[in-house]
Formats: structure tokens, C-alpha cells, sequence
């Protein structure tokens, strides 16, 4: 079996590296950052939750800027390297690995010659020279390990496994609270957006029916229905009917004051996602066109994200979410309709639709960040999602408007936002 590790090895830094923070969000794309370390003036250890990050890590980030210096990140094994038995510095890694649910705290990290590590001292002990004291990493080994590391424990004068750090959570989402509701329904939506229904003349064969119960609107819906409304309401823009008790009922399972017709999509109200409060989304001007769009420059947007706790509206409220596979970067032509759509994203964005929590497909690891089925050009050229492809802007306006953000509604933005385009995020 090749070897894995949970730890990987940065080193170039500049010395005395400290910005946590950078360091944290670009460790966080690869994986669940448990621990930085700093052995070295120019060096910090990384750990991972799980050994995929260290892998991650180790694959994608060699070569990375940090500081201003390219840096190389190589898998890290601990149990190899003589200085994790030797050197106090080295001693605590790992502490937090078997506790999935520990997250660091950037500011926790320690950079090199922030604080002084205590020499080792020999003491004597009768004949022999004991070596000081150590506290082992708390490695969930499974049955047999147990009785082993506690005897190498006592006989180095460590805590051994028993030894248990608090994990450091970070703070959960704070969620806005909804609008007035009566059975989770927002009270003003359907009295401000329809209107009762006036039947027309039809023949007895031909009932108009509604959509949502498949019965017709001369019957009785299978809902409960509300006293206050009329039996049956209409849209106030597209016309379409349904039962005012479906309508209610429809409303109940979303997870933000709207309405969105079932035959037509359009929607009512405005739609908020489930996107991660945790992230940030930016973009800058480049001179490279994009294949198809020779005319002009590029777009390029970036999105990043950094851990955190899932609120009541994401798949498992109080657990961890990962940002696995950020930064990412999407593109768009740098002309009039590539600025709609930047506008129209930047709208999707502050609505919280342009992300959700889910199942990754790519590695099928749940509880991570994914998109939301607004389809972006994540590559310049070559392969799946990328350019060229006439039809586009096109398809992405039609993305957009299927979460509400009508052609109306970015014109407005870009009235309000017009140097969006030049200031590189919002």
C-alpha cells in the first residue's frame, strides 16, 4: 500500500511568514484544515482531516504565491522524520487528527518566532538520561494501539493519548429572520401578487385545470384551504390559476419569500439561495479573448470560499461544510452582453443562488460546496465547460431568469452599479 499522510510539508515562505489568512483560504480548497504549524523561519506544516486533502494539497498547490513567493508543498511523514520525536516544535502535530469536527481558527496560527519554544533539557534520572517530556498526537489507530502508545507514553514522560485539546469551532451562520408568515407562508406575497380568479365560459368537457393538484379549478383542493383567500387565484402578470390552497402549500417548502409559477417559471417576489455565507466572489479584466470572441478581452470571475457551519436551510444544520476544489474561476467576454451577465451573476450572487451545500460530484464527499445550476465556463478552451459556444449568454440569461433575475432587473443593477465592470467586485 502506497503511503498517505494527513500532513503536507510548505516551504519557501517568505521568513517569518505570518498572514494566517491567505494561508488558511488557499489550504481550506484542497480539504478540512485542522492545524498550521510553523517548524521553520520559511516553513509550516499543514494538517488535514483527511489524508485526500494532504493529497490535494500536495497535487494541485505546489508552485502557488504566497507572500510573494512560489512555494512547494510535498506530502509530510511524520513518523519518518527523527524531529518529530526530538524537536518540541514538531511535537503537536497532528494533536487534532481523529476529531472531525475540529476546524482551525486562523488566528490561533503561530508564526515562526512569535513565540519562543523552551530548549530541551536533559534530566537525570538515576543512570539514565531521560529524554523531556512529549505529548504524542492523538492517533485513532483503532483496538491494540491503545495499551502501546500509553506504555511509549509513560516512558517519555508525556500525557500520551489522553490528552484531548478543544476543538475551535467557528461561528455559525447568522440567518436574517423571514418575513411575517402564517404557516410558514409570507402573509403578503399571494395578496400582493394575484388576484381572484374569474372563470371563463367553457364547455362542460373542458375544465381548466390546476397544475399543482392536476384537479380542476371548479373543485376543491386536496390542501387545507385558507378562509381569507379566494378559492382560486390568478397570477398578476402571466394570468396563470391555480388553487389558492396549493398556492399555499407550494409556498410552505420554499426556502424564501417567493412565488414561482409551475407552468411558466416566472417568479414573484425574489428568490434567496442557500449559498454559503462564507465566501467571497471577485473578478478582473484581462487583454487574452476568449476562442469565439476574438473582438474583445476576457472576464475572468473568482470565487472562494472558506469553512464553515451549515445553517437550518443547508442538508445538515450544525455540521461542517468543505469548500473542496476552491478557488475557482469562471470567464466571460469582456463586451456588452458578457457585462449583462456579469451584472446578472453578481445579482445571483448577492441572492445566494449561485451556490448551495450538497454531494460534490466530482469526489461524491457530501457536506461540501457545490454550484447550483447556474452553468459557468470554468476553462478558457478544451473540453467540457468551456468556449467556444454561440449560445452561451443566451443560455445563461435563460439560467438567470429561471431564478428570477429578469433582463429588468440587471439593467437596473448596472444603473446602480456602473463602475462594477472596472472595480473588480461590489
Amino acid at each position: 500500500m502506497a503511503n498517505r499522510t494527513n500532513f503536507v510539508k510548505v516551504c519557501n515562505l517568505p521568513p517569518g511568514y505570518s498572514d494566517a489568512r491567505e494561508l488558511f483560504s488557499l489550504f481550506s480548497s484542497c480539504g478540512q484544515v485542522q492545524d498550521m504549524t510553523a517548524v521553520e523561519a520559511t516553513t509550516v506544516i499543514v494538517s488535514f482531516s483527511m489524508r485526500s486533502g494532504a493529497e490535494n494539497a500536495s497535487f494541485a498547490l505546489s508552485g502557488a504565491t504566497l507572500g510573494g513567493n512560489p512555494v512547494t508543498v510535498t506530502p509530510y511523514f511524520n513518523m519518518s522524520d527523527p524531529q518529530f520525536f526530538s524537536n518540541p516544535v514538531y511535537q503537536r502535530l497532528g494533536q487534532y487528527i481523529g476529531q472531525d469536527q475540529h476546524v482551525m481558527d486562523p488566528n490561533t496560527f503561530q508564526p515562526w518566532g512569535a513565540a519562543s519554544v523552551a530548549p530541551m533539557v536533559a534530566q537525570p534520572h538515576q543512570s539514565l538520561i531521560r529524554p523531556p517530556t512529549l505529548t504524542l498526537p492523538n492517533y485513532n489507530l483503532g483496538p491494540g494501539f491503545g495499551s502501546m502508545f500509553q506504555a511509549l507514553g509513560s516512558f517519555v514522560g508525556g500525557a500520551g493519548p489522553s490528552y484531548q485539546p478543544q476543538p475551535v469551532a467557528p461561528p455559525p451562520v447568522q440567518l436574517q429572520p423571514p418575513p411575517s408568515a402564517t404557516n410558514g407562508v409570507p402573509s403578503d406575497i399571494l395578496s400582493q401578487y394575484t388576484t381572484p380568479w374569474a372563470a371563463p365560459p367553457t364547455q362542460a368537457a373542458d375544465q381548466p385545470q390546476c397544475s399543482i393538484c392536476l384537479s380542476d379549478l371548479a373543485d376543491t383542493s386536496s390542501y387545507d384551504t385558507d378562509s381569507t383567500l379566494a378559492p382560486v387565484l390568478s397570477l398578476s402578470h402571466c394570468k396563470h390559476a391555480f388553487h389558492s390552497a396549493c398556492l399555499t402549500a407550494l409556498m410552505s417548502n420554499s426556502p424564501s419569500p417567493f412565488l414561482q409559477c409551475p407552468t411558466c417559471k416566472k417568479v414573484y417576489g425574489i428568490r434567496t439561495g442557500t449559498r454559503p455565507t462564507t465566501g467571497t466572489m471577485t473578478h478582473r479584466q484581462m487583454r487574452s479573448s476568449l476562442p469565439g470572441h476574438g473582438d474583445c478581452g476576457t472576464i475572468e470571475l473568482h470565487f472562494m470560499f472558506s469553512p464553515g457551519i451549515q445553517g437550518p436551510e443547508h442538508p445538515n444544520p450544525g455540521h461542517y461544510y468543505t469548500p473542496v476544489g476552491f478557488p475557482r474561476t469562471a470567464f466571460l467576454p469582456d463586451n456588452t452582453e458578457g457585462l449583462k451577465a456579469l451584472h446578472g451573476l453578481y445579482l445571483a450572487w448577492e441572492q445566494r443562488l449561485l451556490f448551495t451545500v450538497g454531494r460534490s460530484i466530482t469526489t461524491g464527499q457530501d457536506n461540501c460546496v457545490t454550484w447550483n445550476d447556474i452553468h459557468l465556463k470554468t476553462k478558457t478552451s478544451g473540453g467540457e465547460h468551456s468556449y467556444p459556444d454561440d449560445q452561451y449568454l443566451t443560455n445563461l440569461g435563460q439560467d438567470l431568469a429561471g431564478f428570477g433575475i429578469t433582463e429588468a432587473e440587471i439593467s437596473s443593477h448596472m444603473g446602480t452599479h456602473p463602475g462594477l465592470r472596472q472595480n473588480g467586485r461590489l
